[in-house]
């Protein structure tokens, strides 16, 4: 059995977020449902969201789909993109800027990249409860452009393309304290990963462990960030922020 490579006790903490139920077609859907909620005029919660699932519903392929899968489509939408926003004074929700920059220009590329800027851990696609654990812990943390370093750095000390798997970004960046609370340089964790291939540690790569890691990895490449190597499971770096 091969020697895997375990985040130590003192330093574990799983990482997460809300995953879309559409992410094999996230590309599409966020061009239609910006398009949609764009045109949707501000109104109460009850109005704006009732108006929302419509709009899901006319989504190819989504006429059929319970209440419940439809509920969670538009909250995924809501946490994880802020397509939505929601006006205190007035007690109104409304289209926000990203969802109609979104609809016009229809540029995901764009999209993705000012996503990624903003999108860190804590963050409003938690609950609330979530991401009080989140604080408690100390973690702050903003994956994308910690990865882009990791990578620019690797890519500078091999003087060529650095790459990391989905399995490496979990175990050795999401998960790890000493990364998401203690801002660990990106020198010492490209050590760390070039330690573990030069001694043949493994890791787990179940799915359910991780997605998470794979998520953000899969939105660098569609914000054209990163390049993804289907044969050997790698991103690498593209362009620098």
């Amino acid at each position: 059995m091969p020697r895997m490579y375990v985040v130590p006790n003192d330093y574990y903490y799983r990482i997460h977020h809300i995953r879309p139920r559409f992410k094999r077609d996230v590309e599409n859907v966020l061009i239609f449902m910006a398009t949609e909620i764009s045109s949707i005029p501000k109104s109460n919660k009850s109005e704006f969201m009732q108006n929302v699932n419509r709009a899901i519903r006319r989504f190819p392929g989504n006429a059929a789909k319970t209440p419940k899968t439809i509920n969670n489509w538009r909250t995924e939408i809501s946490s994880l993109f802020g397509l939505i926003v929601y006006n205190k004074t007035s007690n109104t929700y409304e289209s926000g800027y990203v969802s109609k920059r979104l609809a016009n220009n229809q540029d995901l590329v764009e999209f993705f990249k000012y996503f990624l800027f903003l999108f860190q851990y804590p963050g409003g696609h938690l609950r609330l409860d979530e991401i009080q654990s989140f604080i408690e812990n100390g973690i702050k943390f903003k994956p994308a452009p910690y990865i882009l370093s990791l990578l620019k750095y690797g890519g500078e000390r091999e003087d060529r393309n650095f790459g990391i798997n989905k399995a490496e970004a979990t175990h050795c960046i999401f998960n790890d304290l000493r990364v998401t609370r203690d801002q660990r340089p990106v020198s010492e964790v490209y050590e760390l990963i070039r330690s573990n291939r030069d001694s043949g540690l493994n890791y787990d790569w179940e799915p359910q462990i991780t997605r998470y890691a794979k998520d953000v990895l899969d939105y660098m490449v569609l914000a054209d960030l990163v390049k993804l190597m289907p044969a050997s499971k790698v991103v690498s770096v593209k362009k620098v922020l």
